[in-house]
């Protein structure tokens, strides 16, 4: 059963040739996909190549005959439609609302009620011009979707902004449109490992790479979910344009996250940050002692240093109380190093006394299997638990017990 009817309109661009993928992609997952093409873009990729991939006709001619009306019928049968490449000729037509051409006659002609994405591509000069700055900023207004450019080595050899996503984030980008639609439930996402600072060169920090919740949040972001991310710089990130927070320590992320609670409701918060229990306040070098951090790299002449740290209090505490939505669902995380199960059962009912979350995902040093993945633990106030054996399983539990009243 095909899932959605998607349009595809490409536009003279070098880049054209990716479009191949994108399409091919959207066909092996049950994706209907037609095609509109510029005259221009087919000097870059054929109509062969496309009704090949597409098993559907190729639409070029405005006044082909038997298709005199298909900038109407197009438009209709689209769930979205997306411009790809798209050359700075086509979006400076789009907003001064010339139709010349089949592709900008059906821009005119298009359902403001369905998605409608552009993925420009274009020389770095071109794209940064006042004149498609300006057209694409208008293009938004009017309820585009404009997809950012990738900055690299251009195909004209100049370098910077301009060259065309990578089709796989353009996919991620068409899948999640049209889940808007059907889900609109914000998800606050918190991970990453913080890094507390000792001087302006050294600092202490966890082993946590941010690739667990890169993957939630990526599985989120293509089921459709609004997600926000708090993460630390060096914290793997999803591939697609998140709206992202970054944090360094432990008062940084406290203070995004609580302002964020505050001015935004979320109906679900996953807490992955893997946060310091401690900070450094202060060092002694022989008889002087100094508050920390310092602005200054702490001199190494010294035989020893003292190091002296404060507590940090749990941020997962006060999740619920700086939330707007005070029935906002809260998942947190815990990571032990024990495989006592007694002990660690005591671990996690304080947390959930603590906390109020209303899941705690759980796993351990010990929690490896043969084939090196993680096991996931998601476990309920009564006790009850599901197991997932990685990220990906993980992020499906997540959302089941997210959309369960």
């Amino acid at each position: 059963m095909l899932k959605n009817k998607i349009l595809v309109k490409i536009t003279g661009s070098i880049a054209a040739y990716k479009v191949g993928y994108l399409i091919s992609k959207l066909v092996q997952n049950g994706f209907e996909v037609k095609t509109v093409v510029t005259e221009s873009a087919l000097n870059f990729i054929g109509k062969a190549t496309l009704e090949g991939l597409t098993n559907n006709h190729v639409y070029c001619d405005t006044f082909e005959s038997n298709k005199l009306m298909s900038h109407i019928s197009l438009t209709k049968w689209a769930d979205l439609t997306i411009l790809v490449p798209a050359d700075a000729n086509t979006i400076n037509k789009f907003s001064a609302g010339i139709a010349d051409n089949l592709v900008t006659s059906l821009f005119l002609a298009k359902n403001t009620e369905k998605p409608y994405l552009i993925a420009p591509a274009m020389n770095v000069a071109m794209y940064n011009h006042p004149a498609t700055q300006s057209s694409l900023e208008k293009l938004k207004e009017w309820g585009c979707i404009v997809l950012p450019t990738e900055e690299g080595y251009l195909a004209c050899g100049d370098e910077g902004k301009g060259k065309l996503l990578e089709p796989d984030k353009i996919y991620g980008y068409i899948i999640s449109n049209l889940n808007q639609s059907k889900i609109k439930k914000r998800i606050l996402i918190t991970f990453g490992g913080t890094k507390e600072k000792i001087d302006n060169v050294r600092y202490l920090t966890n082993l946590s790479t941010g690739t667990t919740g890169a993957e939630i949040a990526r599985y989120f972001y293509l089921k459709g979910y609004d997600v926000t991310l708090i993460k630390t710089k060096e914290a793997a990130m999803p591939e697609f344009d998140v709206k992202t927070f970054e944090y360094d320590d432990y008062s940084s992320l406290q203070q995004k996250l609580k302002k964020e609670l505050n001015e935004t409701d979320y109906q679900a918060i996953i807490h992955l940050a893997a946060i310091s229990d401690y900070s450094p306040d202060n060092i002694t070098v022989g008889n002087n002692t100094f508050a920390l951090p310092s602005n200054d790299k702490i001199s190494s002449e010294n035989d020893s240093i003292t190091i002296t740290f404060k507590r940090n209090t749990k941020i997962i505490d006060h999740i619920k109380s700086w939330s707007l939505n005070k029935k906002v669902k809260l998942i947190g995380f815990k990571f032990a190093n024990s495989s006592d199960r007694g002990k660690n059962d005591k671990i996690i009912n304080k947390l959930f006394l603590r906390s109020k979350a209303d899941y705690i995902v759980f796993n351990t040093f010990e929690s490896r299997i043969n084939n090196k993945q993680t096991c996931y633990e998601v476990i309920d106030e009564s006790s009850n638990s599901i197991k997932a054996s990685n990220a990906r399983e993980l992020a499906k539990v997540l959302e089941q017990l997210i959309k369960e009243e």
